[in-house]
């Protein structure tokens, strides 16, 4: 299995929690940041090493789809 990097945006969850959205890329996590209604007050956004297919790497290629798609 081929190593990867993934990136994440953490958003708020509405309830007093919050959840991680994941990117392909850093820039595509830090526009995910910058366009939150609410924001942080700093950057929320980061990187996790993972494998090529993992659940983590599906839900970015899916995440990707959902933007293209509009």
């Amino acid at each position: 299995m081929e190593k990867i990097n993934l990136f994440y945006s953490i958003r708020n969850a509405g309830d007093g929690s919050c959840y991680l959205v994941w990117f392909l890329t850093q820039k595509e996590a830090t526009e995910d940041q910058d366009n939150q209604d609410e924001g942080w007050g700093e950057d929320c956004s980061g990187k996790v090493e993972t494998f090529e297919g993992s659940n983590i790497h599906k839900d970015a290629l899916e995440q990707l789809q959902k933007k293209s798609w509009g």
